[in-house]
């Protein structure tokens, strides 16, 4: 967990006064047993973020209300035909199996890496779907990620990704609302015209989503956003990723970059040859072999 002490002391302390014990910290969230014998799952960006404008005195009395708030019935017992139209999506790392079959659904987008969780958003919290609720909707995962994506979108501004540097093209979407990295599944909707080239795709953590439309002036700029994405990733709340991503037509391919003997390696997947070829054919770069999206530097 990347969140100051202070914090994670008002937090320890409201669960204390609400009588909830906490079972397992699972990093960016912390499962719970309330004061009625139920789970439930608390978000901590969510809670991390409403509080950090506040005077740190106040975080305990302010948590212990927040916890007030958080609906009577356990997280897993929550239909998710009831609340089709809360189900958002986030982007992350797998988690770790949890027993008696509470796994968290998740859907990878670049092996091991990266994918994508559903999460139901609860106005101070939020919980995560688990494969149990999928199974009991009678709808796979598949479905519910089509309406958490149609979700987002509704509460996504059109012209929310905004440039940021002119010489590269790179842009940031900024709306603050603990979803910015998830848009980079909406990328096709919000920057129309890119369907030959795709992004290149930064989510260094959850409130952080760059992206630079592949264009020949933005070869040269890689190495650059992989830098700022690797400083970013380190600093955040919740990190995501350090990584570069390549994302055309919904596809997420690894795109490495390292520093090898003071030299910038750049090793794309071996679908982005095509692309290079059309944009930079006088160029020279190093393809993946395997196209491994598990072989990221760390």
């Amino acid at each position: 967990m990347r969140y100051p002490g202070t914090f994670v002391l008002a937090l320890r302390a409201a669960l204390a006064e609400m009588h909830w014990q906490a079972r397992r910290w699972l990093g960016n969230a912390v499962e719970c047993i309330d004061a009625r014998g139920q789970e439930q799952t608390l978000g901590l960006e969510n809670l991390y973020r409403r509080l950090r404008r506040e005077d740190r005195a106040l975080w305990p009395a302010l948590i212990v209300e927040m916890l007030r708030s958080v609906p009577p019935e356990s997280a897993d017992a929550v239909s998710l035909n009831d609340v089709g139209d809360r189900i958002m999506l986030r982007l992350g790392p797998p988690f770790a199996p949890i027993s008696d079959g509470k796994e968290i659904w998740f859907q990878p987008l670049v092996g091991k890496r990266l994918g994508v969780t559903l999460v139901i958003d609860h106005p101070n919290s939020m919980s995560y779907v688990t494969e149990e609720q999928i199974a009991d909707s009678r709808q796979d995962g598949a479905a519910w990620l089509e309406r958490a994506v149609a979700n987002l979108r509704e509460k996504t501004p059109a012209d929310c990704v905004k440039p940021i540097h002119d010489a590269s093209g790179l842009r940031q979407c900024d709306v603050g609302d603990a979803y910015d990295s998830s848009r980079a599944m909406l990328l096709d909707w919000l920057l129309p015209g890119h369907s030959d080239n795709g992004f290149f795709v930064a989510v260094p953590g959850r409130d952080q989503l760059l992206v630079m439309p592949v264009a020949k002036e933005a070869l040269g700029h890689v190495a650059w956003l992989r830098a700022v994405a690797a400083k970013t990733h380190r600093t955040v709340p919740y990190p995501i990723s350090g990584e570069i991503f390549w994302v055309r037509g919904g596809a997420w391919h690894a795109f490495v970059v390292r520093l090898e003997k003071k030299q910038v390696v750049v090793t794309p997947p071996p679908e982005f040859a095509e692309v290079l070829q059309r944009l930079a054919p006088d160029v020279c770069i190093e393809f993946s072999e395997d196209g491994d999206p598990d072989a990221l530097p760390d």
